[in-house]
């Protein structure tokens, strides 16, 4: 037993050796640091004679953790709802790829284009001066009632353009609501809208070349004389024509005589850059299809969800890759809101982008201003005349959603939890609509509330980008103040304008 034990010893002890002197050798290898022959290894512990020590392997491989397992789920979910077949087929380009931001063929996006628009949609001196209907000129701009602050749409139920005051409450000037511009619907975020061919609520702006999704329509509704409609006649896309519209629908002064784009060296230099003339002949057009092209840029890429598409595996927590995977799988959430924005995949047809899920009008607040006529309350189908889309409404993104508490487009929820709810339980509080009426795809789920908690995390934070106001300027060419410049405003704004 004792020469056993002796031999035992001699064997572990030779076999230490032979693995510790190979610094001496003047040889390196995998196993050393640095010895006196200054050859070095990759691993290993090294004394003051320079001899290295490999540290023995256990042998054993560490089992992967549950987050591993379940983001390795989350990539074959993906990978199956993804309109490319690949989990990255909902990845965000940078807002500077203009090659692969979708856009409108006949407004190719340029760096000189969205210079311009940046500042276009948020010139508060870009206000009409001969048709206002208030003496509130210079206080609004298109970023009013679309603003970085609040996930590029409204902060309220009901947007005000001109007639408005403030930015943090904004409210009606006093003795304004009758000629204040509001509209009968909330403000649908502008965020990641190159996704998606056609714009508003019902889709009612869009007549692009090649396009798919108002193809057919009557032209007397699709063109309708006398409305903004009328601007579908330029055949653009969506963004396209809603910014031509908008800019007289809102009160932009673009083609009058006296118009700050006419008169401002920075405008007219900004002009020539982006279409070789100072002052284009037709300045409306012009202005638009620069606002498009910056808004086209307007991308949540830097939301944790996308972080983690680009490689990033530890930006979402276990909580919030368990609500993706709801999300993606037991939700159906992918079902509606699919492709990069979340909302609609290019190429998506009416079918696809537009949804009877029985949400409330506007009016169900006392307080809102106007009439919310018939052919509102019916979407999709009061804009296109077909009993088939009554009710129907566009689906939207789903990133930034906390950065206001107005959800749908009448405002009947208050947040993401609701919202999700809503869904779950699958009752429309509309009461005009019968079962006959609903998308074949709003039916109940059966979700834990530790699966509906994971689901809500995710909706609130993994698609959160927090760095919106990059694509918000800080100063503008008339050196009024950025978004609003009544007097409130410039106090919420901390702007420090004088020039009202």
């Amino acid at each position: 037993m004792k020469n056993n034990l002796i031999l035992l010893f001699l064997v572990v002890f030779l076999a230490a050796c032979e693995a510790g002197n190979s610094g001496n050798s003047g040889n390196s290898g995998n196993s050393g640091n640095s010895g006196n022959s200054g050859n070095s290894g990759n691993s290993g512990n090294s004394d003051n004679s320079g001899n290295s020590f490999e540290e023995p392997s256990t042998g054993i491989q560490l089992p992967p953790s549950t987050l591993d397992i379940s983001i390795a789920e989350l990539k074959t979910m993906m990978s199956v709802t993804s309109p490319t077949g690949s989990f990255e087929g909902y990845m965000l380009p940078e807002s500077d790829d203009f090659f692969n931001i979708p856009q409108d063929p006949s407004n190719p996006i340029t760096i000189e284009k969205v210079a311009l628009g940046k500042l276009l949609y948020h010139e508060t001196g870009l206000t009409s001066t001969e048709d206002n209907k208030t003496d509130m000129e210079n206080t609004w701009s298109c970023a009013s009632c679309h603003s970085g602050q609040n996930g590029f749409k409204s902060g309220i139920r009901q947007g005000i353009g001109e007639g408005g005051v403030g930015f943090d409450h904004r409210t009606f000037a006093e003795g304004m609501e009758e000629f204040a511009d509001v509209q009968p619907v909330t403000s649908p975020a502008v965020l990641n809208t190159a996704y998606q061919e056609v714009m508003l609520w019902n889709g009612q702006f869009g007549n692009e070349v090649g396009g798919i999704v108002n193809i057919g329509i009557d032209p007397e509704r699709h063109f309708t004389e006398g409305t903004p409609k009328a601007a579908n006649l330029r055949n653009f896309s969506g963004l396209e024509t809603q910014a031509v519209a908008g800019l007289g629908v809102h009160r932009m002064a673009v083609d009058e005589e006296n118009s700050i784009l006419t008169n401002n060296e920075t405008y007219q230099m900004m002009f020539e850059a982006a279409y070789g003339v100072s002052q284009p002949h037709d300045m409306l057009e012009a202005a638009a299809l620069a606002i498009a092209g910056y808004e086209r840029t307007i991308l949540a890429n830097r939301a944790p969800f996308q972080k983690f598409l680009r490689g990033d595996m530890t930006i979402m927590s276990l909580e919030e890759v368990e609500g993706a995977i709801v999300f993606f799988g037991k939700g159906n959430c992918a079902g509606c809101h699919n492709g990069p924005a979340l909302s609609s995949p290019v190429g998506s047809t009416a079918q696809d982008m537009f949804m009877t899920l029985g949400f409330n009008d506007l009016d169900m607040w006392a307080d809102t201003i106007g009439e919310v006529k018939q052919a509102t309350r019916e979407g999709r189908g009061g804009f296109t005349g077909d009993d088939m889309e009554r009710y129907a409404f566009k689906v939207p993104t789903l990133y930034n959603l906390i950065d206001t508490n107005v959800f749908g487009h009448g405002a009947s929820f208050a947040s993401v939890e609701e919202v999700v709810r809503y869904k779950i339980v699958a009752v429309p509080e509309h009461t005009d609509l019968d079962s006959t009426d609903l998308d074949h795809r709003f039916v109940p789920l059966d979700l834990s509330e530790e699966e509906i908690t994971n689901l809500v995390k995710f909706l609130e934070k993994s698609l959160y980008d927090p760095e919106l106001m990059r694509y918000v300027p800080k100063l503008l060419p008339s050196g009024y103040c950025v978004t609003n410049n009544d007097r409130q405003s410039r106090i919420d704004l901390g702007c420090n304008d004088n020039s009202i």
